[in-house]
């Protein structure tokens, strides 16, 4: 694909996803099931009726495919160096450049809508330092990947471990030598502590630990998303969410999830804003569906 890219150009790229995204919609059928369940839900709101145009039926589920496959191909543009066909818009971007300024860190909050990767570009544009807190060990692949396409120059990566302070240390400790720690807050792993928030219309879970973050490590954080807006176009968002103070133990969960029912706002605004760019593919909701299902990751 690579190769591809570099001899016959994006455009041809972008045709040849079509039978690559045909191929895992025929294969898939949990996909289907979960891309279907999330587009009915987007459905049901005004604004998501207004974006979808239409009942979401297999054509729509398939373009919730093909738009995952040009997400993937974009990381792979963006860890392999040959971007300069991909153009950012900035908004919001002075907020993050004036606490790089001053040499104050903080949280890069985002979701799986639209290409966290982007991240990379613009802390190598801009010349902030940004680590990104991840999972890898479920997606050990794709990471390997990423990495062979450019080793040595890729984002530092910080091993997300529910139920570790190792890794609250690690951040604390880059958010200390005044750089920025990107982390996603819309999918609880096992054994992570949860809060329930309403999310297109019914109850979900989200994770409470990057919530609990600005109060426990006194820093702000900005909500970071970058959004496809046309075949080659992405919009960067970098907008205030959490003033950093100190928050008392006591107030600390309380203030986690009046955090994380604001999030849940947001990312459904966004959602309902651009509805094939959000990549749960499970059914998001099951869990605060299920009465065994507690806030404190029981």
């Amino acid at each position: 694909m690579r190769w591809f890219y570099r001899t016959f150009g994006r455009r041809a790229t972008l045709a040849l996803l079509y039978p690559v995204a045909a191929y895992f919609f025929a294969k898939d059928r949990a996909l289907r099931a979960a891309s279907r369940l999330y587009l009915e839900r987007v459905w049901a709101l005004p604004e998501g009726r207004a974006a979808l145009g239409s009942p979401p039926g297999a054509r729509a589920v398939f373009h919730h495919v093909l738009e995952f496959a040009i997400n993937i191909l974009d990381r792979m543009v963006i860890w392999g160096g040959e971007h300069e066909q991909i153009e950012i818009e900035h908004k919001g971007s002075e907020h993050l450049f004036r606490l790089w300024r001053r040499r104050r860190g903080g949280i890069l909050l985002g979701a799986h809508l639209g290409s966290f990767d982007m991240l990379r570009l613009i802390s190598e544009q801009a010349g902030v330092v940004v680590n990104v807190v991840m999972f890898t060990r479920h997606a050990a692949q794709i990471n390997a990947f990423f990495e062979k396409l450019a080793p040595g120059s890729r984002v530092r990566v910080i091993q997300l471990d529910p139920g570790s302070v190792r890794t609250v240390f690690e951040i604390k400790a880059c958010v200390d030598r005044g750089e920025f720690v990107g982390i996603l807050g819309d999918r609880v792993w096992q054994g992570e502590r949860s809060a329930v928030a309403s999310f297109l219309g019914r109850p979900a879970r989200f994770p409470l630990g990057p919530f609990l973050l600005p109060g426990l490590l006194d820093c702000p954080m900005l909500l970071a998303l970058c959004l496809r807006t046309g075949p080659s176009s992405y919009e960067a968002l970098a907008l205030p969410f959490a003033e950093g103070g100190p928050v008392p133990r006591p107030e600390r969960a309380k203030r986690a999830q009046e955090l994380v029912e604001s999030y849940a706002r947001l990312l459904e605004e966004y959602c309902l804003r651009m509805p094939y760019q959000w990549f749960n593919f499970f059914d998001f909701w099951a869990a605060a569906e299920t009465p065994a299902s507690r806030a404190d990751g029981g």
